[in-house]
């Protein structure tokens, strides 16, 4: 045998021997998923496409890094318990073993695709392709409670990878077309469960059709605070990430158009309503709309969701900006009945709170006396701010002595009382005006009452709104693993005066006078009448 065909054998076992290993790594590796309590049952399937091989993996923790809506960046987050991941796992090493070389040096596992499907029953509801990946950054972490109660059976803890990755672009899978101008669809309820049964419903209204659906979160973000310049209307909704064609077609525009001077995005309204099952108590008209900020993010707590304690719920937040908004108060005009507006003198309307919860059973009602009459409403939440503070900090050395006004504010579930939404439109309406019209001013007197016995009172003069808010209070994903959610009013008051009231204290000097007869009382005797006669 010559030399040159011991050569040829070699090389070509070295050809044999690479082409094995390359074909034994590119069987597909699929990592078992875990049974975790996943609301909505929507779970996030990562397909990851090495030069190597491909491994699938399920991880309960997704999160976006930038907004969707944007094309300002790439990057995701996702958090699972430590599995079986050799390729993935020899891309972390790698990332690791060249951290320190140039950007352009490449090296075997440091680009990647892949593949997030969102997976609901099986089947894929949205499919998003990110190209040219790589590990940013990685840790092995042990999540628990933060106190003892982890090193106990029914806590635990959970050992888990958590991997950044930096991308260099994304596509999404909405090929859906909408061909008819003029489709509606109503996705129906939510399926939670809301405090007082007040839920939010938002209709999307676009070029091609509208779209209603029913979130279990709603924020408004900004809107009615008090402002010398423009403020814009903006809402936020969240609830668990499902398929909404016309709605992620808005999205795909947005960050179409970003970035772009000469492009314009496409505007549409949005009607948003309060409702409690029986009728809309309240709602806003939102005009000129677009979709300023969208990501899926894992609704989750610590251990909690690997242990079983809790869950998790893969969410999709949306966040809207808009040209415009119109408050939607039509109960306002009932109160006043069928007589014309110039004849109307006084009105008047009360509103009790149906979770009645209070420690001691404590209420806090509030009346409010208005131009046109009074409400009375309970609230369940009062807050004062500190009373004994009368300079506020500007921020200025030249001015640091800046009196404090007396602020308050109310919070209740979304609730029927029309004439206090009259007094908020209204301020709207005169929003970056110096000065207060006095149309707007309202003096609001507050009741701590214990059954029929009121223990502790406030009264506010001349207080203008100076801002108002409808957001939902959630905990993370207990809110969603408990199936709670409270849609809530809040109201917050500047006022000019303000004056305590202690009416326990003052009836200790209330002291009855006994109501026994004096010498006042008796018939005046010094004088007698002309027929009165004395016999000798």
């Amino acid at each position: 045998m010559t030399y040159k065909n011991v050569k040829n054998i070699t090389i070509f076992s070295i050809v044999t021997l690479f082409a094995l290993v390359s074909f034994e790594l590119s069987n597909a590796f699929a990592e078992e998923s875990e049974e975790y309590k996943i609301v909505g049952g929507v779970t996030p399937v990562l397909t990851f496409t090495f030069r190597d091989g491909v491994e699938t993996h399920t991880f309960p923790v997704f999160e976006m890094g930038e907004n969707f809506a944007d094309n300002s960046g790439t990057s995701f987050s996702v958090e699972g318990t430590v599995t079986s991941s050799p390729l993935l796992h020899n891309a972390m090493d790698e990332a690791y073993k060249y951290r320190f070389s140039n950007n352009a040096f490449d090296y075997q596992f440091k680009y990647f695709d892949v593949d997030a499907d969102f997976v609901k029953d099986g089947e894929s509801i949205l499919s998003l392709g990110y190209n040219n990946c790589r590990i940013n950054n990685y840790q092995v972490e042990t999540l628990d409670s933060n106190d003892y109660e982890s090193y106990f059976k029914e806590v635990g803890f959970a050992i888990v990878d958590k991997i950044d990755f930096i991308c260099s672009g994304i596509n999404s899978d909405n090929d859906v077309k909408i061909t008819s101008n003029d489709s509606f669809t109503d996705y129906g309820e939510s399926g939670f469960n809301f405090a007082n049964d007040m839920k939010t419903s938002v209709t999307l209204m676009f070029e091609n059709g509208a779209e209603k659906i029913e979130f279990p979160v709603f924020n408004l973000v900004s809107g009615y605070e008090d402002s010398s310049e423009n403020v814009v209307a903006e809402f936020q909704v969240e609830g668990i990430l499902d398929y909404y064609p016309l709605l992620f077609d808005a999205i795909d525009k947005s960050r179409q158009v970003s970035g772009l001077t000469v492009s314009s995005n496409a505007d549409f309204d949005a009607l948003v309503e309060f409702s409690n099952g029986e009728s809309i108590l309240r709602g806003f008209d939102f005009t000129g709309c677009r979709v300023s900020d969208a990501r899926i993010i894992t609704q989750t707590d610590k251990e909690e969701g690997f242990t079983g304690k809790s869950g998790f719920a893969l969410v999709l937040q949306s966040t809207f900006t808009c040209s415009g908004i119109d408050p939607i108060n039509m109960y306002y005009e009932e109160l006043q009945g069928d007589e014309p507006v110039w004849k109307i003198t006084h009105i008047s309307n009360g509103y009790v709170e149906p979770i009645q919860n209070s420690d001691k059973g404590l209420s806090a009602i509030a009346t409010f006396t208005f131009a046109d009459g009074i409400e009375t409403i309970e609230f369940s939440m009062f807050k004062q701010s500190d009373v004994l503070t009368v300079t506020e900090d500007t921020g200025s050395n030249s001015f640091t002595g800046k009196a404090t006004y007396p602020t308050i504010e109310l919070r209740g579930i979304v609730g029927d009382y029309p004439m206090l939404y009259n007094n908020v439109d209204n301020t709207l309406k005169i929003q970056g005006v110096a000065g207060a019209s006095s149309e707007v001013l309202v003096d609001i007197d507050v009741d701590l009452v214990s059954g029929e016995k009121v223990i502790r009172g406030f009264n506010f003069v001349n207080c203008r709104a100076i801002d108002y808010t409808v957001s939902t209070d959630t905990n993370h994903e207990e809110s969603y693993v408990k199936n709670k959610f409270a849609l809530e009013n809040i109201f917050d008051f500047e006022c000019q005066g303000y004056h305590p009231n202690n009416p326990v204290y003052d009836a200790m000097f209330d002291v009855e006078k006994a109501n026994t007869p004096s010498t006042f009382d008796l018939r005046n005797t010094d004088q007698w009448g002309p027929n009165f006669t004395v016999s000798e």
